[in-house]
C-alpha cells in the first residue's frame, strides 16, 4: 500500500507542475499589478525599519491583500478552468488518468472498479485541486467588503489546506488507501492493470 501512496504523491506533484506550467504560459501576457506589490514591499520595509507600527500595518494589509487578490482574478480563473479541464475532463476521457497518473502507472476507478464517470471526477476533484477555493474567493471578492473578504479568504484557505492534509493522511494510513476526496467521489486509485 505504501508504494501506491508514493506513486499517488508523485503523480500529484507531476500534475501540479503540469498545471503550473500551463497556467504560467497562458497568463504570461496578463498585466502584472506592480503597484500593489510595491505597496506591499513599502509596507513591509516600513514595519522592518519601525517607521510603521503594527497597528498601521494591520489596517493597511487588508486593503493591499484585497487589491492584490482582485488583480489576480484573471489568473485565478485561468487556474481553475485549466484544473477543471485537466483533472476532470481530460482524466475522464483518459479512463481515470492524468499525465501524472499515466507516468506513475496508476488510475482512478469508480466503486465498481471501472472507468470513473464525469460525476465521480467532479466530486473528487472540485475540493482537492483548489477549484472550489478559487470559485469562492473570486465570488466573494465581488460581494464582500475588504475586511470580511480577508477573513473569508483566510478561513476558506485554511479549510482547503486542512482538507488536503486530511486526504494525505487518509491515503497514507487507511487500508484501502482512499482519501476523503475518494470517498466523496466514490472512487479509488489503483495500479494500472495491463
Amino acid at each position: 500500500m505504501k508504494s501506491l501512496f508514493f506513486k499517488r504523491f508523485g503523480a500529484y506533484l507531476f500534475d501540479f507542475v503540469i498545471i503550473a506550467l500551463i497556467v504560467s504560459v497562458i497568463t504570461m501576457g496578463f498585466k502584472k499589478n506592480n503597484e500593489v506589490i510595491d505597496r506591499m514591499n513599502a509596507l513591509l520595509n516600513g514595519v522592518n525599519s519601525e517607521e510603521i507600527s503594527i497597528e498601521e500595518y494591520s489596517n493597511e494589509i487588508f486593503q493591499i491583500n484585497y487589491d492584490y487578490q482582485k488583480s489576480r482574478i484573471p489568473n485565478t480563473i485561468v487556474s481553475f478552468v485549466v484544473s477543471i479541464g485537466y483533472f476532470i475532463v481530460f482524466a475522464t476521457l483518459n479512463k481515470g488518468q492524468t499525465l501524472g497518473k499515466k507516468v506513475f502507472k496508476i488510475k482512478v476507478v469508480n466503486k465498481e472498479g471501472k472507468r470513473p464517470g464525469i460525476w465521480n471526477m467532479i466530486a473528487r476533484s472540485i475540493p482537492l485541486y483548489g477549484i472550489m477555493t478559487g470559485i469562492i474567493n473570486v465570488t466573494s471578492i465581488y460581494i464582500l467588503n475588504v475586511r470580511v473578504f480577508n477573513y473569508t479568504n483566510t478561513i476558506v484557505n485554511y479549510i482547503y489546506y486542512g482538507f488536503v492534509i486530511i486526504c494525505l493522511f487518509m491515503v497514507m494510513y487507511r487500508k484501502d488507501g482512499r482519501g476523503l476526496h475518494d470517498i466523496i467521489g466514490k472512487t479509488s486509485v489503483i495500479g494500472e492493470v495491463k
